[in-house]
C-alpha cells in the first residue's frame, strides 16, 4: 500500500473539512479533505502536488487539479461567505496546464473580504475515491512547507 502526502495549499490554521461552515463541503459529499483560514495578507493558493489543472469553475471561486502519476483528483476553492458576491479571485492557472508543487494556481485579497465583514477559507477536498486512510492536519501551516494531508492506495 502506498501513502501518499500532499502540502498545505496556503498559509493559516487548518481545520480539517467537517469543522468548515458549508454544509456541503463539512458533510463529505465531495470528499475528504482540510480547510485553511488564511492568515492576514496570505491570499495565495498553491499546487499541493505536482499536478495537471483539469477545470476552473465557471464561478472563478475554485479549481479542480489531478496527480496523474498518483491518479488523485483534488478541488481547492476560494469559500466566501456567500452574502459577498463580488469577492475578486484571480486565476494563475488553466485548464490543460501542468504545474509543480508549489505553484500559484489563485490569489485572492483576503484583508479586503474581511475588511468588508465577510469570512474567507480554502478548502482542499480529495474527490475521488480509491483511497483509504485520509489524514488530516489540524493548526497552523505554512504554504508549501506542511504536509496537511495524507492517504493511501487502495488495492
Amino acid at each position: 500500500m502506498n501513502t501518499y502526502e500532499f502540502v498545505s495549499p496556503a498559509t493559516g490554521k487548518c481545520v480539517p473539512i467537517e469543522a468548515v461552515y458549508d454544509r456541503t463541503l463539512s458533510s463529505k459529499i465531495l470528499g475528504d479533505g482540510i480547510s485553511i483560514f488564511p492568515t492576514s495578507g496570505e491570499g495565495t493558493v498553491s499546487a499541493p502536488c505536482d499536478c495537471m489543472v483539469s477545470r476552473v469553475s465557471q464561478a472563478k471561486n475554485a479549481v479542480t487539479i489531478l496527480d496523474t502519476v498518483r491518479n488523485i483528483e483534488m478541488l481547492l476553492c476560494a469559500e466566501v461567505s456567500s452574502e459577498m458576491s463580488n469577492a475578486k479571485v484571480s486565476f494563475c492557472v488553466e485548464p490543460g496546464q501542468t504545474v509543480k508543487t508549489g505553484e500559484t494556481l489563485f490569489t485572492c485579497d483576503v484583508d479586503d473580504i474581511r475588511a468588508h465583514g465577510y469570512q474567507v477559507e480554502f478548502p482542499c477536498i480529495i474527490t475521488n475515491a480509491p483511497l483509504s486512510h485520509v489524514r488530516t492536519t489540524s493548526g497552523d501551516v505554512v504554504r508549501g512547507q506542511s504536509n496537511v494531508l495524507s492517504c493511501e492506495s487502495v488495492g
